[in-house]
């Protein structure tokens, strides 16, 4: 084994090149990369878990796992042969229960941060080969197509050959995007590739150079072989077979280019199960129930069964295909769908003071202006959805201050082996309904 030098200066602004320093990883950090203390500063190391002591080559406050000397208990064999140099992983070595209560911590870390506490149900996972969208990378070489995801702390392309988080229909049908690249590419092209796999089918768009009219039929018969119902190049539709949709609460929505849709369908549907019955706990189905940042209505048309619906979305097209979707459904409550930009022009007191309830699924920034106007609202029961625990704990911190208290919590494991948690909350407002202005919270 190398020998172990004394820990550099981590000033420095490169250490040298073969310098190796022994080290023991004493946490995890937000962003699943084991930490640990140099001179009483912290160094984030990929790979690596809690409690190892590893050989490492360092750069400033990153590094390198050179060798694991005495591996955690914890450590366990990775389910793909990409792990490690992908970086579309980074805790596949985990064992389930410590990365599981790693996950909730995240969103307890935060809360305390506001001041903030409540009941947390444990971590709820799915099944690995779930992920119905993607966006890969693809590299035209020597008259090769590489298609892939980038590389761990690189730009550098990894060659998938497998990829086991991604539902079957996509995972099998990377060798026909190559084929169908291969022609479409010019030498030392580049593209960008997303797929959503829909209820009938996958949705393709491509982002590239300009597509030759030789290429194009060569590359709609790949396509096609490698089950795409649609098909974008640079935004502008190629082949379309079908219309691909997406199901809420069985109701059939068309699926617009572009529009955001959940990665995980199981995990869309738990989350609007946890909304039902927040608002059926609360006895807020008896009024309208308001739902902002919709999207594609997972939540709308579910908490449609208990009540009417009006949701609030900026994408035009989005709101054409709820409102579409609205008109053909049975079995619920009427759905209005309108064109609202909610950081721009959120609803204010006297709008919310209309409906009962709210639904706020808001991106990973967060939703500050529409929580102040939620606080001062005399809506009893908001249930938010999040993506980021610091912006959810923050928009939390303002609903408490306008009265409300956190009555559940539940943490979803969507994006597993990542970092990344999912949250549904419950809020509700104690004692009279009456809404308050909330104060801006000190930084």
């Amino acid at each position: 084994m190398k020998k172990h030098s004394s820990p550099p200066d981590l000033t420095a602004e490169c250490p040298v090149a073969d310098q190796t320093v022994g080290m023991r990883i004493e946490s995890m950090g937000t962003q699943g990369h084991g930490v640990a203390l140099i001179g009483g500063r912290k160094v984030y190391i990929p790979f690596t878990l809690p409690g190892e002591t590893i050989s490492a080559a360092l750069v400033g406050m990153k590094g390198e796992a050179i060798s694991i000397d005495s591996p955690s208990p914890d450590r366990v064999l990775p389910i793909c042969r990409h792990f490690g140099t992908c970086g579309g992983c980074s805790l596949q070595h985990w064992r389930e229960a410590p990365y599981a209560e790693w996950k909730v911590g995240l969103v307890k870390a935060a809360l305390a941060r506001e001041g903030l506490a409540g009941p947390i149900e444990p971590l709820r996972s799915f099944a690995v080969a779930s992920r119905r969208r993607a966006t890969f990378t693809a590299s035209k070489e020597s008259g090769e197509v590489r298609l892939g995801f980038n590389a761990a702390r690189s730009h550098d392309l990894v060659d998938l050959d497998e990829c086991p988080i991604l539902l079957p229909q996509i995972a099998s049908a990377l060798p026909q995007l190559r084929e169908a690249l291969a022609d479409a590419l010019p030498k030392g092209g580049e593209a960008k590739i997303h797929v959503t796999a829909a209820e009938n089918g996958l949705d393709c768009s491509i982002e590239a150079s300009k597509l030759t009219a030789r290429s194009l039929a060569k590359l709609t018969q790949a396509l096609s072989r490698a089950g795409v119902v649609r098909a974008a190049w640079n935004g502008d539709i190629i082949f379309l077979g079908t219309a691909p949709f997406v199901l809420a609460a069985d109701v059939k929505v068309t699926l617009p280019q572009g529009v955001f849709l959940q990665a995980v369908e199981a995990c869309e549907r738990d989350m609007a199960a946890f909304v039902g019955e927040a608002l059926a706990e609360a006895k807020a189905g008896k009024g309208r129930i308001c739902d902002l940042f919709a999207g594609l209505g997972a939540f709308t048309f579910p908490c449609a069964k208990q009540a009417p619906v009006t949701a609030f979305e900026d994408n035009a097209n989005a709101v054409a295909a709820l409102n579409d979707a609205a008109k053909g459904a049975s079995g619920i409550k009427p759905v209005k769908a309108v064109r609202r930009d909610l950081f721009r022009n959120p609803l204010g007191p006297v709008e919310l003071n209309a409906f009962s309830a709210a639904i706020a699924d808001p991106p990973r920034e967060g939703t500050e202006a529409q929580s102040r106007a939620l606080a001062a609202s005399s809506i009893g029961t908001v249930v938010m959805l999040s993506c980021n625990p610091a912006t959810f704990a923050r928009d939390a911190a303002i609903l408490a201050a306008g009265g409300f208290t956190l009555s559940r919590l539940a943490v979803f494991d969507q994006f597993k082996f990542s970092p990344h948690v999912e949250i549904a909350a419950a809020l509700v407002r104690a004692g009279s309904k009456k809404g308050r202005l909330a104060p801006a919270l000190k930084r």
